[in-house]
């Protein structure tokens, strides 16, 4: 790919199970239990006892990402405790530089947990892996019951907005505590859904059922030979 031509066009991209199944000249899966769900025509991320992860082979600079899931009814509760995310992050970077994403885990660390019961948290990371997270009370309505759930992430260099169904939950990169937070603007970031933990009490398989990507810089694709 010619990076200095290409690295500034925008451009939209959708992910259709139904259409494509696991597609695997697109998704990584860094686990075996990643099958694709002719009932619910959508990709399994873990299932019930089992973890799974999935990365895609294409990174990209600033867009806007929707992922349609199918969760669990008792998403996030106690039993959590391993990773369980959904956005955009390069598995090999253990800085997490550039990162954001949903994270769905369960906080049990001391002095930087969120009151709720039941809670998200919207991450970012900063160019040199400097952390910002914001805790929102988890909607009941989110999951279960076959509901499709729309998480979206608007990246730009400004900042992050993150959505839920269309409705702003966050935006975060403002700098409201650190006046030395640098929101990335040049660590492109690769798809990553994660569902890592051993959890035997979901009532269903974390699932994806469509991921839709606007106005986006793909700096890095797959070559097939």
């Amino acid at each position: 790919m010619r990076y200095s031509e290409e690295q500034n066009l925008r451009q939209g991209l959708v992910q259709d199970p139904y259409v494509r199944g696991f597609d695997s000249s697109f998704w990584k899966g860094d686990t075996a239990n990643l099958t694709f769900d002719t009932v619910r025509n959508a990709i399994r991320i873990g299932d019930t006892g089992l973890v799974g992860s999935v990365s895609s082979y294409s990174q990209y600079l600033f867009g806007d990402f929707e992922f349609t899931m199918l969760l669990d009814s008792t998403v996030p509760d106690s039993d959590e405790t391993a990773e369980r995310i959904i956005g955009l992050r390069n598995l090999g970077d253990t800085l997490n530089r550039g990162a954001a994403y949903f994270d769905l885990t369960y906080d049990t660390t001391a002095g930087d947990s969120s009151p709720n019961v039941r809670n998200l948290a919207l991450v970012i990371f900063s160019e040199a892996g400097t952390r910002q997270r914001k805790h929102i009370a988890w909607d009941t309505g989110w999951s279960g019951g076959a509901r499709l759930t729309r998480f979206r992430i608007s990246w730009e260099a400004d900042g992050y907005t993150f959505l839920v169904n269309d409705s702003v939950v966050a935006t975060l990169g403002d700098r409201p505590a650190n006046t030395t937070f640098q929101i990335n603007t040049s660590i492109p970031q690769a798809i990553r859904i994660s569902n890592r933990t051993l959890d035997t009490t979901d009532t269903s398989s974390t699932a994806l059922k469509f991921l839709n990507i606007r106005n986006a810089r793909m700096v890095n694709e797959r070559i097939m030979l």
